[in-house]
């Protein structure tokens, strides 16, 4: 699980966030003044340029930045955090500093700006619109899941493929199962930089030519295999099959 944190530094930093320990951060550079190449997208060396502390302890950095495109002068990089710092592992409350040593400002003066993120344990979750599910009836199935935030300047998404519907009758088959009718193809994030993704679909009257059974227990599992610490997680959430 490899979940990718934008922070954005400028003159002035902004948008607060969290980290977590074994993931990766993605930060965002605005210096007009490193747009060299107008017509191309450049890459600056990060050495001098910016610096990385975790718990008070230097820590590697990326060796360059690239810019997003071409005379934008907004620049991306990618931080992996480390399990451990200082021979102990990083835990809830340690800090992030990536300081940006900004040679010349808007006066010409050299000036430093730092951005500070505070590491935490996130939670993976699953979650339903309604307990009770009737046969036709449309529901909203959600998870919240830092590490598939991919990219934190635009929505991701979720694959149907890693929920699996357990029901009566031996069924089991994930959500990408036409029968479900998914308004989208994807868990589909809310929004930039949320977290939290949702799909709308349809409870069928048969799975794979089985009847569900009215008034049976089922089962929504999600399997995370993308974990910093490489550990395969599975969340679930139970449901019933309600009348028509």
């Amino acid at each position: 699980m490899i979940p990718l944190i934008g922070i954005f530094l400028a003159v002035t930093l902004q948008a607060s966030t969290v980290l977590v320990p074994g993931g990766t951060v993605t930060f965002y550079l605005h210096d007009d003044d490193l747009n060299t190449s107008h017509r191309g997208i450049d890459e600056v060396s990060t050495s001098g340029l910016l610096e990385f502390k975790l718990a008070g302890m230097s820590i590697t950095g990326p060796s360059s930045i690239t810019e997003t495109d071409a005379n934008s002068g907004v620049f991306v990089g990618k931080i992996a955090i480390p399990n451990t710092v200082n021979g102990r592992p990083v835990t809830q409350g340690d800090v992030l500093v990536i300081t940006y040593n900004d040679e010349s400002d808007f006066s010409g003066n050299v000036k430093s700006t730092s951005k500070s993120i505070t590491a935490k344990k996130i939670n993976t979750g699953i979650e339903v619109s309604q307990k009770n599910i009737r046969i036709g009836q449309t529901f909203q199935v959600r998870i919240y899941d830092q590490d598939f935030n991919l990219d934190a300047r635009r929505a991701d998404n979720i694959s149907l493929k890693l929920i699996e519907f357990r029901g009566s009758n031996g069924i089991r088959t994930a959500l990408d199962n036409p029968v479900f009718e998914a308004k989208t193809n994807s868990l589909r994030e809310t929004g930039d930089n949320t977290n939290q993704f949702v799909v709308t679909l349809k409870m069928p009257k048969k799975i794979n030519g089985k009847e569900v059974d009215i008034g049976s227990n089922a089962e929504l599992r999600f399997t995370d295999t993308t974990s910093p610490s490489g550990t395969i997680e599975t969340v679930k959430t139970k449901i019933k099959i309600g009348l028509k």
